[in-house]
């Protein structure tokens, strides 16, 4: 959410207009939603992120209800965490979750066209030795993913960059003989598969739920690289300051939407673009806004890994003055914005916001601000 404006998009979204839409060419905050998968959900930390990081993707699904006697219709995005996937689906969301681009290409699969909407991800996955398809030259991207050739494909796509050298438990259903009997003891070790006690049940078919959970767990353990905490920071602190001075000015749209371009990323992007259209719609010409950040605020890392990474932000506080006496609106407050910001490094190399969440209490603050105002 945008930091200096969020308390007037709170209190316009609460008590007076609603987003529109952005262009059809950007992704909005709406495929963001995860509609069918409950915060109860064992997976829902890392389905939530995958999904921010543009990792994965929902299926879109068209919903109508009706209210009131109103008609509304919109796209439904859901997971479907508990279904199972695809070879070719787990090869694109590991290509994604690597950042993954094509090296030398090893193999090409006779079931493989130029034409699928997997080829690219396949071509990048035998590139990089994570594939090697069946004995007669095929690789069957829509047949179901067993959880030993999951197993398989993380062991080799995190080698070099995550520590295989504790031993793993060893299954009873595992044969020493198979093509997964390392990998399965090897990823079962660093604590990325889990057995049912002491099977492993090699031959079932995976969920989606599993591919994210165990991908995830593979990138957590990659080590981060101290030089990239600057850039890290300096991307969060740039986002918040250049926001204070470019949110003063309502000619400055264009840097605005460069900023957001340049410093975020998945959910947090749309998330701002759309909020930014709010905004725009917002008619102050019979009031007046204003906003000061109030002392210095200071960022610190707290997580980092080779792909993600977490920054604490702290003492952010803004005052806040809105008017407009033709409403009888009038709301002054200081916020606390403090909160963390969740980064991801791009394929380009850079790292960009993807999530930020400010703390709890604060937010409850803004919340009952807004829902007060709106009984004016």
């Amino acid at each position: 959410m945008k930091v200096l404006q969020l308390a007037i998009l709170l209190v316009f979204t609460v008590c007076f207009i609603t987003v529109t839409p952005a262009s059809a060419a950007e992704k909005t905050i709406d495929q963001y939603y995860m509609d069918d998968v409950s915060y109860e959900h064992g997976a829902y930390e890392q389905l939530e992120r995958f999904l921010y990081a543009n990792i994965i993707d929902g299926y879109e699904e068209p919903t109508v209800y009706e209210e009131d006697g109103e008609v509304y219709e919109f796209t439904s995005i859901l997971l479907k965490p508990e279904n199972s996937i695809t070879r070719a689906q787990f090869t694109k969301i590991l290509v994604n979750a690597m950042n993954l681009t094509s090296g030398d290409i090893k193999k090409e699969f006779s079931d493989v066209k130029s034409s699928a909407w997997y080829y690219d991800f396949v071509q990048i996955a035998s590139s990089k030795g994570i594939i090697t398809g069946k004995e007669d030259g095929t690789f069957k991207p829509n047949d179901k993913i067993t959880r030993a050739q999951m197993a398989a494909m993380i062991y080799r796509a995190f080698n070099e960059t995550v520590d295989f050298s504790k031993t793993g438990k060893i299954f009873n259903d595992v044969n020493p003989n198979s093509y997964s009997y390392e990998a399965i003891v090897k990823t079962a070790g660093a604590g990325i598969v889990n057995g049912y006690g002491e099977t492993f049940k090699p031959n079932d078919f995976a969920k989606r739920s599993h591919a994210v959970l165990m991908i995830d767990r593979a990138l957590h353990l990659e080590s981060g690289e101290a030089e990239d905490e600057a850039s890290i920071i300096a991307t969060v602190n740039r986002y918040i300051d250049e926001e204070f001075e470019f949110s003063s000015d309502t000619e400055n749209e264009e840097d605005m939407d460069a900023l957001y371009r340049e410093t975020t990323t998945g959910y947090y992007l749309a998330y701002s673009l759309d909020s930014q259209l709010l905004l725009e719609d917002a008619d102050f010409s019979t009031g007046s806004s204003s906003s000061q950040k109030i002392g210095e605020y200071s960022s610190k890392l707290i997580s980092l890994n080779k792909r993600f990474a977490a920054v604490k932000i702290d003492d952010l506080k803004v005052h806040i003055k809105m008017n407009d006496p033709e409403i009888n609106f009038n709301l002054e407050m200081t916020l606390d914005l403090s909160g963390t910001a969740y980064l991801k490094k791009t394929e380009d190399g850079l790292w960009k916001i993807y999530n930020l969440v400010y703390d709890e209490e604060d937010y409850d603050n803004m919340l009952t601000a807004a829902a007060a105002m709106e009984e004016q």
